[in-house]
């Protein structure tokens, strides 16, 4: 056998180890992809069917092994076990299910949804919008704070863009998660509960919907409504007799001066 086929049987073994290594390579590659998140870990699971609003109790707890990509966020760990006895659940459970945090709630959450809805007065109810810090006047909103909700909508058939007065003297239930009467530390929320009719309701709901709503702060005690308020669009703020009326009108204002009332031009 000359030098040149030796070297070429070499290379063509050398190449097949290669392909071999490569082909190994790939398929545990894939396999580590394709068992990804199978591992089996414990999470804590009810032993028997369980009614809301039931104590957590040892007796009432197992643990069972489900893959690690099937365990929710809020599961909770057979370390944790000691953490949820004696809490109250908020949903009902059936044999097997999973414990979750979320399922859990201390006494006093049920009582501030009692309290809450005992806040709704007969013939009202309660709804929650959205807001941000601009739409919630910077985010200094507080519950039993007043105001007037405004909204920006835009025609489909002309294009054109409008604000509307929608709702006055509307009264803030909560502001986030704080009721009246708490002690509020953390001031960021991204709702506001209000009290308002069913059919307000239907309107609140539909408009945020369509446009933007921003709620504006009214004074406790000035709890007068205004009647026919007109829309503003973008044909009235560049007229120069609109403008002049906002004028008179704010001029007209009453404001206290070293303890006198005097107009707002004065």
């Amino acid at each position: 056998m000359n030098k040149r086929a030796l070297l070429l049987i070499v290379g063509a073994v050398f190449c097949g180890v290669i392909a071999i290594l490569l082909v190994n390579r790939y398929i545990t590659t894939k396999e580590k992809s394709i068992f990804k998140g199978m591992e089996l870990t414990r999470i804590v699971v009810v032993n028997k069917d369980v009614e809301a609003g039931t104590k957590i109790d040892r007796d009432m707890l197992a643990t069972e092994k489900i893959p690690e990509k099937y365990v929710h966020a809020n599961a909770i760990s057979p370390d944790d076990m000691d953490i949820i006895v004696g809490q109250t659940l908020n949903f009902p459970l059936k044999q097997g299910d999973p414990v979750l945090f979320t399922d859990l709630g201390e006494e006093r959450m049920r009582m501030r949804m009692e309290k809450l809805a005992g806040k709704v007065l007969k013939g009202e109810r309660a709804l929650s919008i959205s807001v941000d810090k601009v739409t919630s006047v910077s985010g200094l909103l507080l519950p039993n704070d007043h105001v007037d909700i405004l909204g920006t909508f835009r025609n489909q058939e002309t294009g054109e863009e409008a604000t509307i007065t929608l709702l006055q003297n509307i009264t803030i239930l909560a502001a986030g998660s704080h009721m009246s009467g708490e002690r509020q530390t953390d001031r960021s929320f991204s709702t506001v509960t209000l009290l308002v009719t069913l059919q307000e309701s239907e309107l609140l709901i539909f408009a945020q919907e369509r446009g933007r709503l921003v709620l504006i702060l009214r004074n406790p005690e000035d709890i007068e409504t205004q009647k026919e308020i007109p829309k503003v669009t973008f044909s009235d703020i560049m007229k120069s007799e609109y403008l002049s009326k906002l004028q008179k009108n704010r001029d007209l204002i009453e404001i206290i001066k070293q303890g006198k009332s005097v107009k707002a031009n004065d």
